[in-house]
């Protein structure tokens, strides 16, 4: 069987709305109904299909970059890819704790996202202010692609489980457009019961303890 396309979805989602008509509910709308769900449920779930990364250079005596890319969902890690070392968290007031307004240089081993940058992108303050030329990797769950139908209709790629999550979810966008919210209710639990499921078809398995339980276990996990 074939995987389910945005057209394939476009037509379920207006089936389950009555079959209303164009004229009331064009496929653009439908379409902004799928996406929108769509991102609804990749803001929720870490999915493994959407881990990815992005570089930074840093240079000395800059301590904040703003990324070169603008689909960033979560944030997954830091890695300075030059010193082989792990970078970690840390709160803005933080910084501004350990600064004291001033300037301390090194090697960068914590970050925090400091708003974004004349580009709209998330920008990165790092500590100690790097005190050479270092790569830095960021890793990432970005965005999904909006799903299209044209000039090819495309597919979700997330586990496609899912897509009934997504159906779902967009049905229930529209009732509530419609002004029927016992039915987007309804809809909506539907998609909840359906995310349970697919759930199991989601992470890969690792025997790895990856979250000690105390937040000190979590801060010593990489001593």
């Amino acid at each position: 069987m074939a995987r389910l396309t945005a057209s394939d979805m476009i037509d379920m989602v207006r089936d389950s709305l009555g079959g209303e008509t164009s004229e009331t509910l064009s496929d653009t709308r439908i379409l902004r109904f799928i996406n929108q769900s769509y991102l609804e449920i990749a803001s929720r779930i870490r999915f493994d299909q959407l881990s990815t990364s992005t570089t930074i250079t840093t240079s000395s005596g800059t301590a904040t970059y703003e990324l070169s890319v603008s689909n960033v969902l979560t944030f997954t890690d830091l890695v300075d890819d030059t010193n082989n070392l792990k970078m970690y968290p840390m709160a803005e007031w933080q910084y501004h704790k350990f600064t004291q307004g001033g300037t301390t240089s090194g090697t960068p081993i914590y970050w925090f996202v400091d708003g974004v940058g004349s580009n709209n992108r998330y920008q990165l303050t790092m500590y100690p202010t790097p005190a050479g030329t270092y790569t830095i990797n960021v890793y990432y769950t970005q965005s999904p692609d909006e799903l299209v139908t044209s000039p090819a209709a495309t597919s979700a790629v997330i586990p496609e489980p899912w897509d009934d999550s997504i159906i779902h979810r967009a049905v229930s966008r529209g009732w509530r457009m419609l002004g029927d919210l016992e039915a987007a209710a309804t809809w909506l639990k539907l998609a909840e019961q359906n995310d349970r499921a697919a759930l199991r078809s989601t992470y890969n398995a690792s025997y790895i303890m990856a979250r000690p339980g105390s937040v000190i276990g979590r801060a010593l996990q990489d001593v």
